[in-house]
């Protein structure tokens, strides 16, 4: 059986991880939202909202990317 991705996880756990490493990476603490939907985690940050993806490298945080989607 295969693992389920930290990104296609929903749970508060998965929650505050993502919210922490969005946080890192748009260098914000305040305006940024977490949203489960559609089997992954999506990222709002004022108009902008982005994909979460798993990743490993640079410029990633807490083993996760963000791709803008507009």
């Amino acid at each position: 059986m295969s693992e389920v991705l930290p990104s296609c996880t929903n749970s508060k756990n998965t929650e505050k991880r993502v919210l922490s490493a969005a946080r890192k990476h748009f260098h914000k603490r305040a305006g940024i939202n977490a949203v489960f939907e559609h089997g992954h985690w999506w990222v709002i940050v004022g108009c902008h909202t982005y994909d979460v993806v798993d990743a490993e490298g640079p410029g990633t945080v807490n083993g996760f990317d963000f791709e803008g989607v507009d």
